[in-house]
């Protein structure tokens, strides 16, 4: 410690009390001593991921239950932590995270770059969406080859993700290509394009809490699966916290 060239004392027959450069040394010094112990618990807060950011990046359909259980969860354990959500087309979900645009994802196909890791997280039906007043009904539907002549609004089917081979597997199980004249990869575009009577879709049946009026959803015996997707060398406590929650959730 460096030698003070002042005095920081100074005695009276009474009393000693210190000097006014005392008094500035013994101010500062305990403000300093309380922003370093602020700064000290900062630093432990995020070394622990009690404080930071996570960006989310998500496909539509989770928006629709699974993933607001999922950040009430993580938000009441870690509230704290700020939350940045992206949604994202099913079709291009390895993208946003190749960029650095989000840190995790919830897509509808497992990692296939070997700089991610993957797990499957929820498991969600299918459903077939029309319009309120479409001739089909819950009570006499059996099966999609009935509708093998209606348009259909879907994703672009000639794409290579796992989502859209599904999407036409269902439809080859029944025995037709579908028909339709208006392609879009944001499911919420196309409930509006089912709504406004341009056709019927397949869709996750997750949508059917969607508050969009004039739409019937019929569900389907096919499944989808959302995998948690995220890069291999990603070490932030934060995102570990997440996994964790998202693991734990029901």
């Amino acid at each position: 410690m460096a030698k003070l060239s002042f005095r920081l004392l100074e005695r009276t027959p009474r009393q000693v009390r210190l000097t006014a450069a005392g008094q500035l040394l013994r101010t500062e010094w305990s403000r300093l001593l309380r922003e370093l112990h602020a700064v000290h618990r900062h630093a432990r807060q995020i070394s622990s991921g009690e404080v930071g950011s996570v960006r989310i990046g998500h496909v539509g359909a989770a928006a629709y239950g699974w993933l607001p259980r999922l950040l009430a969860r993580f938000t009441a354990h870690h509230p704290l932590v700020h939350l940045d959500l992206l949604e994202v087309s099913a079709t291009e979900a390895e993208h946003p995270l190749l960029t650095y645009q989000v840190d995790v994802g919830f897509w509808r196909e497992p990692a296939t770059n070997p700089a991610f890791l993957s797990e499957p997280v929820l498991v969600e039906p299918l459903a077939l969406v029309v319009p309120q007043q479409h001739w089909v009904q819950a009570e006499t539907f059996t099966s999609l080859a009935a509708l093998r002549g209606e348009p259909f609004v879907l994703p672009a089917l000639t794409g290579p993700s796992d989502y859209v081979q599904t999407l036409r597997d269902v439809f080859r199980q029944y025995g037709f290509e579908p028909r339709g004249t208006v392609t879009s990869d944001f499911s919420t575009t196309m409930l509006h394009l089912v709504a406004a009577g341009l056709g019927i879709s397949v869709l996750p049946l997750a949508y059917a809490s969607s508050p969009l009026p004039g739409l019937r959803f019929l569900e389907l015996p096919h499944q989808l699966t959302v995998y948690l997707v995220w890069r291999r060398e990603d070490n932030s406590p934060v995102l570990r916290h997440l996994l964790a929650e998202a693991r734990a959730l029901p």
